[in-house]
């Protein structure tokens, strides 16, 4: 069920927001648990089986470590271990059997390839699952887990699918109140808004003209249109996945629970290690937090600290998705992010003209890796690109004026305008009453859109 779709504006959320409100506090919270594991069977039927599974792992793990914290440690290994089963199973178990029979068939080997469903929200779920076992084994002397609000914390439906990852040491001290204020409610309604219309007014209308662009032969491809497509898609990715985020904050919000940021106007940024820090927040500091400090990070000397992040930034390449582009995608981050430390100097003195060159280049390996279907494709692209030529089939042929202004409008609004114009203005109440129109305004101008007839899924679903 996606959040654009009518199904989920007009009967799912209304009904579920109003019978929460009406139910006492002490029932709410099972409550939501049974729409949230409802949200997640309505889009994958069966497959919820797997979420209940790393549920029942997490929760059994976590009452171990409290029970025996002597050995704690392997209980937490032994936990971990099964939710990764679970992950590696169904997300990369095609790709490795699918290099497997490659590689055999020239030894005239019939190796069998998988065929496993990707299920929704797999890895968003499964590092959630993880990080309660995590953080209870940091600190087994919290208060004692309970089924109830484990099972909440990892399918909570506002931000099962597509994040933001949320800490489980954040979430679980939340849901013992959840009652709902009249601020916090408009404030998440208007939250909610804003991200509705980032995802149907420009990610949606951007993903018919990158569709276009990435469906063109090598041959047809000229520098304008390669390099025009992947600025596009880095606009339909950031208006696709950041409208989801803010959707699912405000939702939560509605709810009385807050979940953390995950975006920081991250093209904004002068390097590749500022992006990080701003882009999908919640999975740069999980990775951070969970797996570099735990290797090390920067505390064993120069050679381990760049073998880390050749590790984490791989692995969070592998996390986009089981495909070779994927690793493509974490290595041209890992590169880039350890020769800004091993120069650290050099990029510190640069001016703002060399720092958009800099990401500019920096966005076309890395969105090219994300965007293309394979590594041919991206070399197409990357050829296109840095080897000048026209193209028989030219961008402005494949917009129309509604993509063009949609482009425009995204291309202005990933600047901080609008807390600018916020801090600007004296008058607080005028500007909430600006607020509460625009909110109305834009709601009026997504619902109206056909593309909301479709509910085109989020790019994100997919990992």
């Amino acid at each position: 069920m996606v959040f654009s779709s009518p199904v989920f504006l007009f009967v799912f959320f209304p009904i579920v927001w109003l019978v929460n409100a009406l139910l006492p506090e002490k029932a709410r919270l099972l409550f939501l648990l049974v729409v949230s594991l409802f949200f997640y069977i309505y889009g994958e039927g069966a497959f919820v089986v797997l979420m209940l599974l790393s549920i029942l792992f997490s929760y059994l793990t976590n009452v171990a470590i409290q029970s025996d914290e002597g050995r704690k440690g392997l209980f937490a290994t032994f936990g971990i271990v099964l939710n990764l089963v679970i992950l590696v199973t169904f997300k990369y178990m095609n790709f490795f059997t699918g290099e497997l029979h490659a590689l055999l068939a020239n030894f005239s080997v019939d190796f069998p390839v998988t065929e496993m469903h990707l299920p929704l929200g797999i890895s968003f779920f499964t590092f959630q699952a993880i990080s309660s076992i995590v953080d209870v084994y940091r600190n087994p002397k919290q208060p004692r887990v309970t089924l109830l609000g484990t099972a909440l914390y990892i399918s909570f439906f506002p931000q099962l699918i597509a994040g933001p990852i949320v800490r489980y040491n954040y979430f679980i001290p939340q849901i013992r109140k959840t009652a709902v204020h009249y601020a916090a409610f408009l404030y998440g309604a208007r939250r909610f808004v804003y991200g509705l219309s980032k995802k149907v007014l420009v990610a949606n209308t951007l993903a018919t003209v990158n569709d276009k662009i990435f469906d063109l032969r090598g041959d047809q491809l000229g520098t304008v249109t390669a390099l025009g497509g992947i600025i596009l898609f880095g606009l339909q990715l950031y208006f696709d996945f950041s409208g989801y985020t803010d959707m699912a904050i405000g939702l939560a919000r509605m709810f009385g629970i807050k979940i953390p940021e995950n975006f920081n106007y991250p093209y904004i940024s002068r390097t590749a290690s500022e992006y990080w820090h701003r882009w999908h927040i919640s999975l740069s500091s999980w990775i951070r937090d969970y797996i570099y400090i735990p290797l090390g990070g920067s505390r064993r000397g120069l050679a381990r600290t760049y073998f880390n992040l050749w590790v984490v930034f791989v692995l969070c390449g592998l996390w986009h998705g089981a495909s070779w582009n994927y690793v493509v995608f974490g290595v041209v981050a890992a590169f880039a992010v350890s020769t800004e430390r091993l120069f650290k100097g050099f990029f510190q003195k640069r001016g703002i003209i060399f720092s958009f060159f800099y990401m500019l280049l920096y966005y076309i390996f890395l969105y090219g890796s994300f965007r293309t279907g394979s590594l041919s494709q991206m070399g197409e692209f990357l050829q296109a690109i840095f080897v000048p030529k026209a193209s028989p089939v030219p961008l402005s042929s494949l917009m129309d004026r509604h993509e063009l202004l949609a482009a425009v409008a995204g291309a202005l609004l990933v600047f901080p305008l609008y807390p600018k114009l916020k801090n600007s203005v004296g008058n607080k109440t005028a500007f909430a009453v600006f607020e509460a129109v625009l909110a109305v305004v834009l709601f009026a101008a997504t619902i109206s859109q056909t593309s909301m007839v479709f509910s085109d899924p989020f790019i994100y679903f997919r990992f």
